[in-house]
């Protein structure tokens, strides 16, 4: 997937299952024990206020973006997952980028995420993408771990 062509599109109902299964099965989901079909529900779920895409690199399926809008002032990334194919190639910066400059597309002031504690790599991924820790929140997830919530503020048009 190197060096390929990362468009997002939005997410069908005939992907949430089988995306689902390998983002379940991958850092920090596996962790927490996060049930496939539990997050399969969550991509289901109608909720005008989200937005949802699957991450597409070469014509391939390699992962979910969800994000809620407006919260706080400005979008809320609720999800950013990608599969192990897609990892480590700068995709996640692609969609970071994607994410701000539709945010000041839209006047937004804030940009929000959260990570898990025990999340170190995508702790310091947000951190190196100008997010500061704004607050913890215990049990948000799941039961026992905790969320770190991160906020980048104010933005700035590039």
């Amino acid at each position: 997937m190197a060096g390929g062509s990362v468009r997002l599109l939005p997410l069908e109902q005939s992907s949430c299952a089988s995306l689902a299964a390998g983002i379940a099965a991958i850092e920090p989901w596996s962790v927490m024990n996060y049930p496939a079909e539990t997050l399969a529900a969550f991509l289901l779920r109608p909720d005008g206020s989200v937005s949802r895409y699957v991450v597409s690199v070469n014509g391939e399926e390699a992962g979910v973006v969800s994000v809620r809008h407006p919260w706080l002032k400005g979008p809320y990334l609720e999800l950013l997952a990608l599969l192990p194919q897609a990892q480590d190639q700068g995709i996640g910066s692609i969609i970071i980028a994607w994410f701000e400059s539709t945010a000041l597309k839209h006047g937004a002031r804030n940009l929000w995420v959260c990570a898990s504690s025990f999340n170190t790599r995508g702790l310091r991924f947000y951190e190196r993408h100008g997010f500061t820790r704004a607050a913890t929140l215990p049990g948000l997830v799941a039961d026992g771990y905790d969320e770190i919530l991160l906020r980048k503020f104010p933005l700035h048009p590039a």
